[in-house]
This record gives C-alpha cells, structure tokens and sequence, in this order.
C-alpha cells in the first residue's frame, strides 16, 4: 500500500511536469505535442540566383559568376520541387572559425502555383504554411540559414551535425537523369546557398489566428540560393546555319556550315563531345556543397565559403589538389580526349557514352536562339578546376568540336577534331586551336598568373563559338561565361 506522502509527491511531481511542458517564450514550444499549446508556423522566401549581392561576383569580361552577362534558364533548369532548411548561431556566419552546432533541419516539399508565359524565366511556388516542430526555433533569435533546393538532406545533416559537417558535404549527384543523356533529359537541378544568409525571427511579421496559432512571415529576408552545375553551349554563330544533305548532297552527316576564310571551301560542325566530366566518377564525380574559395590551394586553413571569386582565391572542388601532379591522375579521370586518336570511337556511344549527334543535341529542349543564331545546350557538368601551378589543363573540362571539311565546298569531307578547354576566368576571350593530332604534353603550361584561368565552376554558362576557320584548317574559338539569368519567387509559403 502507497503512503499517503508518496502519493502526494507523485501529484506535485506530475504538476511540475506539467508545468515544464507549458508555453516557453510565451508562444512557440511544448514538449507534449498532444497538449493544447499554440502551434507556431513560418513562411519564408526563396530566390534563385538574383545577384544582389555583386561582392559574390566576379568582373566582366574575364568570366567568373557574373561573367559577359546573363542567360535566360530553361523551365526544367529553374523548377524546385522541395528545399531543406539548416539553421545555426554564429556572430561571424558560413565564414566563422568555430564550428557551431546545427539547431534545426527541416525538408519542405513545394509547388509550382503559377508560371510566366516565358517558360525558361519564372515559377511561383508555395508550400502553404508549414508547422514548426515545438522546441525546434527560439523565435526571438537570428539564425543563420543554409538552404539546398531540389534535395533532401535530412538523413545526412541532423541536430546532432555541426557546421563543419554542412561545409565539408560532398554530393555526387547534382541533378536528376544520367549524366551520359542528352541535356534536354536533366531535370531537377540541385541548388545551395549562394550568400551567407541570415533569418531574424524576432523581426519577422508575427500573427495570431483565432484558434491562438502564432504564423511568422520572414518572406522580406529572401534566402539567395545558385545551382551547383555548370552548363555547356554550343552557339552556332557566324554559321551559314544547319545544313543536311538536302542543302548539299556532299553533307551527307549534317551540321552547322561556317564558310572557310578566302572561301569557297566549307567546314561543316557535325559533333560537339563533352570530355572529361568528372560527373559520377568513382573518385572525382563529387561536388561540395557550399562553395569553397583559398587563396593558397594547398592552405586549408585560409578556406573561405560563398565569397568573391574575382581576384585571388581559387574555386575549390574536392580533388582541385591533386591537380597539381600527373602522377595523381594518371588514367584516374574519364578523359575522352583519349578516344580522339582512335578512329569511330569518339563518335561511337558504346564507348564513349558522352556522344551526341548535332540532331539530337537539336532537340527544342535544349535549344534556345540568340541573335536569330541557334544555341544547344551539350551537357552539364560539375566543378572542375585547376591552379595555375597545375601543368595539367588538358585534365580541364571542355569539348570536342567534330567536323568536315570541304575543299571547294563539295566532295568528301576531311575529317577533323578540335580541342576547346573551358576557361573560368582569362586574359582573352578567344584563342585559336589547331585540329588534333596526338595527346598533349605535360610540359604546357598555362601561361598566365590569373587564378583558375582553365576550369568549371557552378552556375555558370560556358557557350563555345566558332569565330572563324582558316585555309589551314585552324579554329579562332570564342568562349564566353555567362551567368544563368535571375528569377525570384513569389513567397513560399512554409
């Protein structure tokens, strides 16, 4: 039989309890979830690459994230089907030295609501209101936020991660469909923070409804994010335009004529081949999340996140160190470039399955004009980048330009291939290739002092045209960085 006191400890026990569970901060938290507390709710907004804060990019003409302009973004490239939230306490930010505990992660599933009648700009996307988990946000607190768009990181970053866990987080699919597919098939591109940004609830607009729900609306504190692929263009101009047998019965592959200088011979573009996308690679297919910035490569220590990228610090990707040495790499990438030399194997999707016909790569999905000239996309990689102390730019993304050409613009075609590397950031915007004949030798250096002069970087468009074409069948190629086109969302609702 129970005394009489232990039964009254146990009542003042289950009181205290009780009392515990109650409303802390006046509004947001309880730890009964059954109990009639008010339930707190947020709303937040979302803009995808709207370059307000010019500190992050770099200057024109040397490419860099702001580069030579915008580019408008294909619908498929702007959609968003869901966000995961991770907030955190620093008075510094991404940049702190510590590493502060992670408070709150959340996923937040979206959808489109409305779209501008230019498919490839704007959508609109809510969540309707979403309720906040009781003792997950002290609502009188600024917390920095990281967000990442079209994944869900849930299960790998927890309240149990810290900073350094979300900084040094690789992901080794950046966005959904094969990374051998034609462009037009990638959907669901993955996005992360492009700026340090924060969220100040106790200056948020705080309601209450009739049924006592508080609703806290920071839609005014926009959360920048960026995509964290590259895209690769192919621009057709100073073409004579796509041109098939019907034009000229020697074209009997079709392509993009360009009128050889001096004229009348003719080279005709048949294929254009992504090399060395270290995209789903064993080893080198990963990406960091959050952008990674040194001004020594070899310094971790001085690694700075989301800053500019314009002068000294270089653009890190996991393996930009091992870069620095042939040995390192040595057959570790997946190098088209070595097919080139072998006859029918570059054009050959058995064994080169980056291989797309100029004709399917011409698929609307993945054709937009400009200036009345056709542009298609070819692919989309992810960061690869090198230092300028690195011999190895031939391990730089870039493409293979294939075609033929016609002396006297008839007859049979002479087939050639050319080498176009990606330039990140450079001195010129041309150069000039000669058509390929055997492996480059590690003795070439790159010739300039500007930081990832060779090199992909997230978010921006590398669009690869043809300036002109001489007698002795040399290639003046032009390459631009463009920056994928704003487009900022109405509110989304959480």
């Amino acid at each position: 039989m129970r005394l009489l006191s232990d039964i009254l400890l146990t009542g003042v026990a289950a009181l205290m309890l009780t009392a515990c569970s109650a409303v802390v901060d006046g509004d947001y938290a309880a730890t009964d979830e059954s109990s009639n507390i008010n339930n707190s709710y947020i709303n937040l907004a979302i803009a995808v690459t709207n370059g307000t804060d010019p500190s992050t990019r770099a200057n024109e003409p040397k490419g860099g994230e702001e580069g030579d302009g915008r580019e408008y973004g294909f619908d498929r490239e702007n959609a968003i089907t869901g966000i995961t939230l991770i907030l955190y306490q620093d008075a510094t930010g991404i940049n702190t030295s510590g590493n502060p505990a992670i408070d709150f992660v959340a996923y937040y599933p979206v959808s489109r609501t409305t779209k501008d009648t230019d498919t490839r700009i704007e959508a609109t996307y809510e969540t309707g209101n979403q309720l906040v988990p009781h003792n997950t946000i002290d609502f009188t607190k600024t917390y920095h936020a990281v967000v990442v768009a079209n994944a869900n990181l849930t299960g790998t970053i927890t309240t149990i991660s810290h900073l350094n866990d979300v900084r040094s987080l690789t992901l080794s699919d950046i966005y959904s469909g094969s990374v051998t597919s034609p462009a037009y098939n990638c959907v669901g591109f993955v996005m992360s923070s492009e700026q340090d940004n924060t969220l100040n609830f106790a200056t948020g607009v705080k309601t209450q409804d009739s049924a006592g729900d508080y609703y806290y609306d920071l839609s005014t504190q926009t959360l920048v994010i960026e995509r964290m692929a590259a895209r690769i263009d192919f621009w057709a101009k100073n073409s004579n335009g796509y041109k098939t047998s019907a034009d000229n019965a020697a074209y009997t592959t079709p392509g993009y004529e360009y009128p050889v200088e001096g004229g009348p011979d003719m080279f005709v573009v048949t294929g254009i081949v992504p090399f060395n996308l270290v995209n789903g690679h064993a080893d080198y297919g990963k990406e960091y999340l959050i952008k990674q910035l040194r001004t020594n490569i070899a310094e971790v220590s001085t690694t700075s996140y989301l800053t500019s990228e314009d002068t000294a610090p270089y653009v890190m990707d996991p393996k930009t160190n091992d870069k620095t040495s042939t040995e390192a790499l040595t057959n570790s990438l997946e190098n088209v470039y070595m097919l080139i030399g072998e006859a029918g194997k570059l054009e050959n999707t058995t064994d080169n399955p980056y291989y797309h016909s100029i004709a399917s790569m011409r698929n609307a999905g993945s054709m937009s004009d400009i200036d009345s000239r056709e542009n298609v996309v070819v692919a989309y990689p992810m960061e690869n980048t090198l230092s300028t102390e690195s011999y190895l730019y031939y391990y730089a993304t870039g493409i293979a330009i294939i075609g033929y050409y016609y002396a006297g613009g008839t007859g049979t075609g002479t087939r050639l291939v050319y080498l176009g590397y990606l330039r990140h950031q450079g001195d010129s915007e041309t150069y000039n290739v000669s058509p390929y004949t055997t492996p480059l030798g590690t003795s070439e250096k790159l010739g300039t002092t500007t930081p990832m002069n060779f090199g992909v970087v997230r978010n921006n468009i590398y669009r690869v045209c043809i300036n002109s074409i001489d007698k002795k069948g040399s290639l003046e190629l032009a390459i631009k960085v463009k920056k994928w086109d704003s487009f900022t969302h109405d509110f989304i609702y959480m």
